[in-house]
């Protein structure tokens, strides 16, 4: 742990009056109640709450022990309305302060003053983050699963070079692929497993959440990924080899990593299950039944991920964000009529479980934090997932929505539709697809083209689904979306190898239809 973070403090009310004034006089006494809510490294949030007082004064204060009366603060302060999660900043990073606040009532009287103290997180930007002006760009993601016994077990350097640069069978020409790559995992390798996303199930219970991913699970994530024989170092060495063959790309490759979703509860939908699941921050046993708490956890990751970056010391890769684990982000933002949600007073919320999952508590604050840094908040739900038309609102920098179209056996997910959502909430596109679009699919069964709903039967072959990838490609350019909007790549566990490695020419035709559409990506271009 490098940083931490005093967010664990009661509220400092104050409600004072001198005495011997008439009641009158007592009940126009500006007053404010002041919570610290969490701490960044060069910022402090803290909800205000004012009592016959049209503003707060709030001043934080180092290395003077000197009490500050409210005329001091007013000067040499700064002005505050009411209202949840304000922002005073700028602040020094690892330093003890003492905030000191009081309210300003009618023809500017001042109320009774009122401190606190906190200490900032460590902070400072890497050097990758320094050369910035803005959150890095990139054109072309694809998504690496990993840290959960998969098959292969690790991202060696030879499964990886397919994903690097490509050669043209046409030209002979080699060219660079994906400019970003996003490393995630869906649960933990251990039996029962634990989730890193909000959502999951558990397996022997499905009507209640599978348990949480923890502290120690997240940096088991960490340690896969960082292996000195696998994953990020292995892909830093074949960029640069790359390099010295075919000279540099636009710009370096950016790494998104995802943060493991911390949610309330250890089964977030069981009320009584644990909040004290996680860990400890600074030898403090985190409760996640406090916002602030969640929150710091979420900071303590962003950090720990920067730091494995500034150590590990890559040529040729470098972080360029995090990624939002929950495919959906439901909130108290007004749902959609007809697709179902939760009714508070009355009122349709966007999305299901909105209590238990409680998004509104983390985000934009984690997002604002992730910004400070110069990286960028990435995110990709399924098709509608709540939150999909609020994106920006949770401070997302990119936004990827998923087509679900390519498994879609019962046609409920047309592709029309699709891109007129995505056009309408400035959205980009996931390109989809596994084994069951090869004629001899490696991961796929035959049992499994064959699917049952509302007592219907339908029994597909690889070509329906081959058809269906193929809608992708000719969709994305017919509405505009290639070249226009950044491109995110799933393709399972490591079908876009098993094309490269297949013997088919239907396969092969396949692979070289998608890597030429990725190598010459226009949008490559806007990359700086």
């Amino acid at each position: 742990m490098h940083c931490r973070v005093i967010a664990f403090l009661l509220p400092v009310v104050l409600l004072a009056c001198a005495g011997g004034r008439r009641e009158a006089e007592r009940i126009a006494q500006p007053a404010l109640q002041m919570d610290v809510d969490s701490v960044g490294s060069h910022s402090v949030w803290i909800d205000l709450k004012l009592v016959n007082a049209q503003k707060a004064w709030l001043w934080a204060v180092t290395g003077d022990l000197a009490d500050k009366t409210a005329e001091q603060i007013r000067t040499n302060g700064k002005a505050f309305d009411a209202g949840l999660h304000l922002e005073y900043g700028v602040l020094q990073p690892s330093t003890d302060y003492i905030l000191y606040a009081c309210a300003e009532g009618e023809n500017g009287r001042l109320g009774a003053v009122v401190k606190t103290t906190f200490q900032t997180w460590k902070g400072g930007l890497y050097a990758w983050e320094e050369s910035r002006t803005k959150v890095p760009f990139f054109a072309d993601m694809a998504l690496l699963y990993g840290a959960a016994g998969r098959t292969p077990k690790y991202w060696s350097r030879d499964r990886l070079k397919s994903f690097v640069t490509w050669t043209d069978p046409d030209t002979g020409e080699e060219k660079w692929l994906f400019d970003a790559f996003l490393i995630l995992e869906g649960r933990t390798s251990d039996y029962p497993p634990r989730s890193y996303a909000v959502g999951a199930r558990d397996w022997s219970n499905p009507s209640i959440a599978m348990p949480a991913a923890n502290q120690a699970d997240a940096l088991t994530f960490l340690d896969y990924w960082f292996n000195s024989e696998n994953g990020l170092p292995a892909l830093d060495a074949l960029t640069g080899e790359a390099i010295a063959r075919i000279g540099e790309p636009v710009a370096k490759t950016k790494i998104i990593v995802m943060m493991p979703d911390i949610a309330p509860r250890e089964r977030y939908n069981v009320v009584g299950s644990s909040t004290t699941y996680w860990g400890k921050l600074q030898g403090v046993q985190t409760d996640f039944s406090q916002p602030a708490q969640r929150r710091a956890a979420y900071f303590w990751y962003v950090d720990e991920v920067r730091k494995r970056f500034a150590e590990a010391g890559f040529q040729h890769i470098e972080l360029g964000g995090f990624y939002i684990m929950s495919e959906e982000l439901p909130s108290t933002r007004s749902g959609v009529g007809g697709r179902g949600g939760d009714t508070v007073n009355g009122v349709l919320l966007d999305g299901w479980e909105v209590g238990y999952k409680a998004w509104d508590e983390v985000f934009p604050m984690v997002s604002d934090y992730i910004h400070r840094y110069r990286e960028s908040v990435c995110w990709i739900p399924y098709r509608a997932a709540a939150g999909y038309r609020y994106w920006t609102e949770f401070g997302i920098d990119y936004a990827w929505m998923q087509p679900n179209y390519y498994w879609d056996t019962f046609g409920v997910n047309p592709m029309s539709s699709f891109f007129s959502e995505i056009a309408r909430y400035n959205l980009a596109m996931e390109l989809e697809f596994d084994d069951m679009m090869m004629p001899h699919p490696r991961d796929r069964q035959a049992s499994e083209y064959t699917k049952e709903k509302d007592g219907k039967t339908v029994t597909e072959t690889w070509e329906d689904y081959a058809n269906r990838w193929r809608s992708y490609i000719e969709g994305m350019k017919s509405a505009g979306v290639y070249g226009v909007k950044p491109i995110a790549m799933y393709q399972d566990t490591d079908s876009f190898n098993h094309l490269r490695q297949s013997s088919d020419p239907v396969d092969n035709e396949a692979f070289h239809e998608l890597c030429r559409l990725i190598a010459n990506d226009p949008l490559k271009a806007n990359n700086r």
